[in-house]
């Protein structure tokens, strides 16, 4: 009974990391087509991308308050509402000097290294 205790263990060990981090990624890739959509949105209406760099949480508010992207949206990294998250954010936002092109980017958590990048120009999908 011991030795399949043990063996159990093991398994779950050896499995549980990769598909938790197999899940998250999932998260923060849904999350973040959310937010590029939400963002396309602001520019047909708008006709050019917000212009200040923003943190997700700011990014996420401004596209609510416009009606650009739902305010249900989950916080990847805490599974609550985003508007209600505001200090566990990996997502950035920036735009160019005209507001023609942006850039959305999700750092590694903790840390200053891109984990994804969506933009205008060169990285349109997370293909």
């Amino acid at each position: 009974m011991f030795g399949l205790a043990v063996v159990v263990a093991v398994g779950v060990g050896l499995f549980a990391p990769p598909l938790i981090e197999k899940r998250s990624e999932r998260r923060v890739r849904t999350a973040l087509l959310a937010v590029q959509e939400g963002l396309q949105r602001f520019h047909v209406r708008e006709e050019i991308y917000p212009r200040r760099a923003m943190s997700g949480h700011e990014l996420v508010e401004l596209l609510v308050s416009g009606g650009h992207l739902d305010d249900d949206l989950a916080n990847p990294w805490t599974g609550r509402p985003y508007l209600s998250s505001p200090d566990d954010d990996w997502l950035r936002y920036r735009s160019d000097s005209l507001a023609e092109t942006y850039e959305l980017t999700v750092l590694v958590r903790g840390g200053g290294e891109v984990r994804f990048r969506l933009d205008s120009t060169k990285n349109q999908s997370l293909e």
